[in-house]
Order: structure tokens, then C-alpha cells, then sequence
């Protein structure tokens, strides 16, 4: 009997009830495929680590080096050190780099290393997580590069460097748990230790090492840390901690994660408002059914079951296929992952996780459905026979005088009229026009920001039209004046900075530790800073947000910061706070007059803008020729190339959360007239029999959707702007950017996504109300 009510039921609302089940299906469908995604991420990342067996401490060092150092130091500190591996790394310049016609890597952005496996741990993997085993002639080359340059396995690339060159044969794709991620600023390259031994022999490349520590599981990190440095050992470049790497390679999908979770989350509270809104309309239709049943005796508890029980089933049915989808859905969104965690995404874990979304939208009904059927223990079979009791109370004093319009047309004022009466029956329909431009636009901002020039900015750098990085060569100090003093004489340039960044010692609240400091200056090329000022005289120290927060040095404007220099040690007033995401977030700025740590330069780096009418491709073409250890790049390139990863896996977020606000604008817009029309029948029957046309009165009801439709658009690109910078920067605070200000490309957020919206919904209204209003109304007046 129950499964013939709800069949007859189907039949009679064929419309609505598809509609409802296919949007419930999609509320699951996007909350199991985020959490499928994560899922994925999680069990990927472990594998991938599990395998990889990454070092827990780098301490990324080029000068001299002794390792019967690091063996002594290693032997010492036992009870913390498990083991210890040095990687060395032959670092090359990418122009040294050949494949296809002619092509160079000379444009990356990465620093190219060769290297042969490690055998302890460290492990570089292939696509399958299994320890790269490269024969003799042979590389495996970063998956960085095989996408970047679009090489395949079976190309050739060739290495020149003075007196060395060598072509190897693509063997593998070079999955390296500690590199992976674009924005680490280095990538290994593997070959044999016979072609290795070759390049060491010829003098190919500069010398750098990797010294590696892997902890005990209760192992003293900070100690250990505190110990080598105070043990005066080589460090003479960056020290990364194992947790940085974990969050480098997962900050890609998990930022991909995040959007569709908050996509996910809006989904649902739109799927219970969905539901709540077909079931008044359904109520609303079957009072006379619901009086019929109560004065022939049923109880509450039954007329409510064969609600209830209708959508418990379309819900179960429903949240199945959302669920069994939702695995083919997440390939959409995890071929970054597959290609470089872990190409097996086949763990149990996504299967169970997933399951959360199909029973919070289960849940989420059934909890709307029994609150909403609380209004039948209101309407008694009299006033449910009458048919007018969901209309009590709505009694109001006549406004809006039809003589007094002056600018409209009749029918748009009769809607717009309609729409301030009844703006509480509305406010649902300009709620989830508000969230479908948000869902639409907040990616879209991301986007935009991401791939603009002013995101450098939130890593630490400046704007400017171009930057030369030199890479380390025996003749780097000597380039470095020689650069400047061309810049200083070439009249394209209009202004140019030069800045050093070398590796300092700095106390923090327990040791001594190294750090990162930047010295130049820095009014050229400004920062926008969260708190304060750029150093601007001897003395002055400006810190990146992640520095100066309570896992940093825990400083605000004002304090100080003991550094030590030359073997002295100076106290720098913090100036102000910037926002930087580059190097784990921790950086810092002072004024030249701290000094150069010689010893410990990491790299040089020089900004500039050309002039007006400059070409600046030709530009960079000539200094790249001009300096061979140079790396010439745009900052829009540098960019794109450091962010491209989450750059790529945006744009596929944009077009997806594009096409489920639109699909979520129909299908709402057509039950909510579905709705609403059902409400009017009889008011709808009176203006016909007045004489009033079906254009009419249709135009009376798109004059109103289509009012509620713009103002939900202008309230919705608002908020994705506000509340969606507010959003992002609590979700980017812990990488070191806490307040992000989005890049608006306003021909796209206030006309095309706008006027896209506009012309589905406007066509689903027009649809709508043109086959409501053409059945034949005498019968309502007859009744």
C-alpha cells in the first residue's frame, strides 16, 4: 500500500519530486566527493611517506664540507638520530638543460640538481611508490618538468655544462616527496652512479648538499636543531623541517579540498531549504487530502508517515547514487594527486568517510521534514477542507496603491508589488540566489588572485615587471656589482633593487636558530605590510606574519630581535609585519646596513621596471643571454610557474562550482514558482476571469523572481568579495598570508557570471510560469 501512495504520488508531481530527488542526489554527490578527496589525500600522503621515508630535519648547505663532522655530531646525538644520510646534489642552471628543438629550460624558476639515490632514506620514487632504480644512461626526471615542458617517457634531454655533455634517455617520472611541490625552489633530477661519477669528474655543475636527519620517534627536534648550530656545523643555506614538506605536498588538494567543502557545505543547507520549500508546496496542495483523512479518523502519526516515509525513501534512493557518483565525480578533482602522491587511490578509507555525506543529508531531511509536519498538528479538518489555513494571519494593511505607479509598466509593478507584500515567502528564493553567486564568483576571485602579479605581494616580494635571480657560480659576487652597474647605466630601465639573502643566526624564545634575512632596500619596491613600516635605517628588522606569530618568534612592532653577525651579536628593532608564503613563511627584511653574512649567501636577487614603451620580453631576452648563470623572469611568470599546481587545480573548481550554481539556480527557481504558483491558483483564476491574459499575469511573476534574482546577485557578489577575503585568509594564515585582498576582474564578477545567471534563471521562469498558467482555471473557480 505505502509504495503505491508514493508511486501515485510520483505520477501526480512528476516535476517537483524528479527535481527534488536530483538535487538531493547532487548535496550528496559534492559532500562525499570533498571528503572522498580528502580521504584520498590523507591515505595517499601516508603511503607516499610510509615509502618515501623522509628526512624529519634538512639542513641544505654549498661551501666547504667535511662529513667526518656531521659523523661525529650523528655518533653524539644517538639518543635523538636514528640515521643520517648527505645527499650530494650537482646544481645546474636550467639554459644547461636541452630537449626537443633547441629548447632549454632556462626560463624555470626551480633550481635544477642531480643526484643518485639515496640508500637509507630519502627516497626518490616512480609513479608507482617504488624506490627509482635508473641504469646507466638513464634519468628519471622531476613530474615538475615532465608537465611543465610536456615530456614524455622515451624523450632525450641533453646536459651541457663547460667541458661536459651527455645525453640521457627518459626513463621514469621522478616522484620526490620532499621537491614535489612547485613551491619548493629546488627539483632532483636521478641518474647512475656511473653517469653521476662522470659529471663530478668534469666539473659539471656546482656542488651543494643535502644533510639529512632522521629522528626517533620521540626524538628532540628543537634540541637537535639548537645543537648544530651551536656546534658550529655546515649551514650554509635553509633548515626544513619534515612538517613543511608534508604541508608543500598537500597544500594543492587540500586548498582544492577546502573550496569544495564550503561548496558542499552551502549545498546542503540549500538541499534542507529545498526540501523544506517542496514540502510546504506539497502540504499546501493535499490540505483538503490531509482534511479528508483527519475527519474519517486517521491519527496525526499516520498522515505524517505518508509524508515522511516518501522522502526518507527518496532520500535513501537519492543519497546512494549521490554516494556510488561520487567516486568517478573525484577523478575530477584528484589527477594532481594520482600524479604526484600516489597513482593508486584504491584504499577503504574514501568509502567509509564518504559515507558521512549521504547520512548528514538523510539526517538534515528527515530532521526538516518532521518540523516542517509539525503544522498538521495545527490545521484542523475544517480548515484544512476550507483550504485557507496556511494563508491565516496573512491579513496586512493595503499598500502600494496601483494609481500611484508612475515608472512601471502594470504587470512589472503588480510583481515588484507582489515581491514587498510577500517578501517573507521570497526571502527564501533571495537566499539561495545570494549563495549561487557566491558559489559562482569566490572561486572565480581565487582564480584571479592566484594567477595575478600583485600575489606576489603575499610572497614577500614587491611589485615589479621583471626579476633576475643569480644562481650560485664561482663568479655570482662579481655578476651581481657587474648587473648593477649596467642597470644603473641601461636608460630602458626606470627603477631597479638589488637584493642579498643569507642565513643568520636569531634567538628565539629557547635558542639560537637560523633564519632567512633579506637586506636592501626595500621603499623601491613596497610592500603592503599588515602592521608597520619596511626597515628604513640601521637597526630595523621587518618580519614575515608566520615569523612573528607565537610559533615564530612571537614579536609585534616595536621589539626587539637579537641576530648575529660576523660573531656579534645586534639587536634590530622589528619595523613591521608582512605577509609571505614562500620558504614555510618564516622570512625577514632589514636594512643593508646589518651586513652581508658571507659565508652563508643564499642568493641574489634583483628587481626591476622598464620604462614606458619597453618591450619587456626583448628585455629579458637580453640579460638572460648577457649573464648565463641568470634566471630572467616576469613576475607573473614566476608566479604562475611557483603557484601553478593550485593554479591549475583552481580552474577546474571555477568551471565546476560555475556549473552547480547554475544548475542549482534552475532547479530552485522552478520548484519555488512550482510553489508559489500552486499558493496563487485561485488568485490566478480571479485575474483571468477578469480578463487578464496569460502573458499577463506572466509577466507579473517574472517581473517579481527576476528583481528578487538581481538583488540576490548584487548581495552575493558582495559577499563572496568581503566575506569571502575573510574566508581565505583565515584558511591562508596558517601559510603565512592572513589577510588576503582579492584581485576583482570586474568584466567578469559584475557582468558575465551576472548576466550568465540572468539569462538561465530568466529562461526557467519564463519556462515555468508559461506552463502554469495555462491550464484551465474555471475548474478552480467551480471549486
Amino acid at each position: 500500500m505505502f509504495l503505491k501512495m508514493v508511486k501515485n504520488d510520483f505520477v501526480r508531481q512528476k516535476i517537483v519530486t524528479i527535481s527534488v530527488f536530483v538535487f538531493i542526489a547532487m548535496a550528496v554527490l559534492l559532500g562525499a566527493s570533498a571528503i572522498n578527496n580528502i580521504a584520498n589525500l590523507i591515505q595517499s600522503m601516508s603511503d607516499l611517506q610510509e615509502r618515501a621515508v623522509p628526512a624529519d630535519i634538512t639542513q641544505m648547505h654549498s661551501g666547504e664540507f667535511d662529513q667526518a663532522e656531521i659523523d661525529k655530531f650523528t655518533e653524539e646525538q644517538r639518543e635523538n638520530i636514528a640515521m643520517q644520510e648527505t645527499m650530494v646534489l650537482l646544481t645546474l642552471d636550467g639554459s644547461n638543460i636541452h630537449f626537443g628543438n633547441n629548447q632549454t629550460m632556462a626560463g624555470t624558476v626551480q633550481g635544477i640538481s642531480f643526484v643518485v639515490q639515496n640508500k637509507k632514506f630519502d627516497f626518490i620514487m616512480d609513479l608507482d611508490n617504488k624506490k627509482l632504480d635508473v641504469t646507466e644512461g638513464e634519468v628519471a626526471v622531476p613530474i615538475y618538468f615532465m608537465q611543465q615542458y610536456d615530456l614524455k617517457i622515451g624523450d632525450t634531454i641533453t646536459v651541457k655544462s663547460g667541458e661536459y655533455e651527455n645525453e640521457f634517455v627518459i626513463s621514469d617520472y621522478a616522484r620526490d616527496y620532499e621537491m614535489n611541490s612547485s613551491l619548493t625552489s629546488s627539483k632532483r633530477f636521478v641518474i647512475n652512479q656511473a653517469d653521476y661519477n662522470e659529471m663530478l669528474l668534469k666539473q659539471a655543475g656546482e656542488l651543494e648538499y643535502l644533510i639529512e636527519f632522521k629522528l626517533h620517534e620521540n626524538g628532540d627536534s628543537q634540541g637537535l636543531q639548537t645543537a648544530y648550530i651551536e656546534g658550529g656545523l655546515p649551514a650554509n643555506g635553509p633548515t626544513v623541517g619534515g612538517k613543511i614538506f608534508l604541508m608543500f605536498n598537500a597544500m594543492s588538494d587540500a586548498a582544492v579540498a577546502m573550496v569544495i567543502i564550503l561548496i558542499s557545505v552551502l549545498l546542503i543547507i540549500i538541499a534542507s531549504l529545498c526540501i523544506r520549500l517542496t514540502f510546504l508546496a506539497t502540504i499546501d496542495e493535499d490540505l483538503r487530502e490531509i482534511g479528508v483523512m483527519k475527519a474519517v479518523g486517521i491519527s496525526k502519526k499516520d498522515i505524517k508517515k505518508v509524508y515522511l516515509n516518501k522522502y526518507r525513501v527518496m532520500s535513501v534512493v537519492a543519497g546512494i547514487i549521490g554516494y556510488l557518483l561520487s567516486f568517478a565525480v573525484v577523478n575530477l578533482f584528484n589527477g594532481n594527486m594520482r600524479l604526484y602522491i600516489s597513482s593508486d587511490l584504491s584504499g577503504n578509507l574514501k568509502y567509509v568517510l564518504s559515507l558521512i555525506a549521504p547520512l548528514l543529508v538523510y539526517f538534515m531531511i528527515v530532521m526538516y521534514c518532521k518540523k516542517v509536519l509539525k503544522r498538521i498538528d495545527k490545521i484542523s479538518a475544517v480548515e484544512a477542507l476550507r483550504k485557507d489555513s496556511m494563508e491565516r494571519g496573512k491579513n496586512q494593511k493595503y499598500s502600494f496603491p496601483l494609481l500611484k505607479n508612475k515608472f512601471f509598466s502594470t504587470n512589472i509593478y503588480m510583481g515588484l508589488r507582489d515581491v514587498w507584500k510577500r517578501f517573507k515567502l521570497y526571502r527564501l528564493l533571495f537566499f539561495i540566489f545570494i549563495v549561487c553567486t557566491f558559489i559562482v564568483i569566490l572561486p572565480i576571485n581565487i582564480y584571479n588572485t592566484m594567477n595575478s602579479p600583485e600575489f606576489s605581494t603575499y610572497m614577500g616580494i614587491g611589485k615589479s615587471d621583471m626579476r633576475i635571480d643569480l644562481r650560485r657560480t664561482d663568479s655570482i659576487t662579481e655578476d651581481f656589482k657587474k648587473l648593477q652597474e649596467e642597470l644603473k647605466n641601461d636608460s630602458d630601465i626606470e627603477k631597479y633593487a638589488a637584493y642579498i639573502t643569507s642565513s643568520y643566526q636569531v634567538k628565539n624564545a629557547e635558542s639560537w636558530d637560523y633564519m632567512n634575512i633579506e637586506t636592501g632596500d626595500f621603499s623601491v619596491f613596497p610592500l603592503n605590510y599588515l602592521e608597520g613600516r619596511a626597515p628604513e635605517g640601521e637597526g630595523e628588522i621587518s618580519l614575515s606574519f608566520a615569523n612573528a606569530s607565537k610559533d615564530g618568534l612571537n614579536k609585534n612592532v616595536g621589539d626587539k630581535v637579537s641576530v648575529k653577525v660576523g660573531g656579534e651579536e645586534k639587536n634590530l628593532k622589528v619595523t613591521g609585519i608582512y605577509q609571505d608564503i614562500t620558504n614555510g613563511g618564516k622570512t625577514a627584511k632589514a636594512h643593508t646596513s646589518l651586513g652581508v653574512n658571507d659565508e652563508a649567501v643564499l642568493w641574489y636577487i634583483v628587481y626591476m621596471d622598464v620604462a614606458q614603451g619597453v618591450d619587456i620580453r626583448e628585455k629579458m631576452e637580453y640579460y638572460q643571454n648577457a649573464y648565463d648563470s641568470a634566471q630572467v623572469n616576469d613576475i607573473k611568470e614566476y608566479t604562475r610557474q611557483t603557484l601553478g599546481n593550485i593554479i591549475d587545480q583552481m580552474s577546474t573548481v571555477v568551471i565546476g562550482a560555475f556549473a552547480i550554481a547554475v544548475i542549482i539556480a534552475v532547479l530552485i527557481t522552478a520548484l519555488f514558482l512550482r510553489m508559489l504558483l500552486s499558493k496563487d491558483m485561485s488568485q490566478i483564476a480571479i485575474m483571468r476571469s477578469m480578463g487578464l491574459t496569460s502573458k499577463n499575469i506572466k509577466h507579473q511573476y517574472m517581473a517579481g523572481t527576476m528583481m528578487v534574482l538581481i538583488l540576490g546577485i548584487i548581495v552575493g557578489v558582495l559577499a563572496s568579495n568581503y566575506l569571502g577575503e575573510l574566508l581565505v585568509s583565515m584558511a591562508m594564515s596558517t601559510m603565512g598570508a592572513a589577510k588576503i585582498e582579492f584581485v576583482h576582474v570586474v568584466w567578469q564578477t559584475w557582468l558575465l557570471c551576472p548576466l550568465v545567471l540572468i539569462v538561465v534563471v530568466g529562461f526557467t521562469i519564463f519556462v515555468s510560469c508559461k506552463v502554469a498558467v495555462k491550464d484551465d482555471l474555471s475548474v478552480i473557480l467551480r471549486s
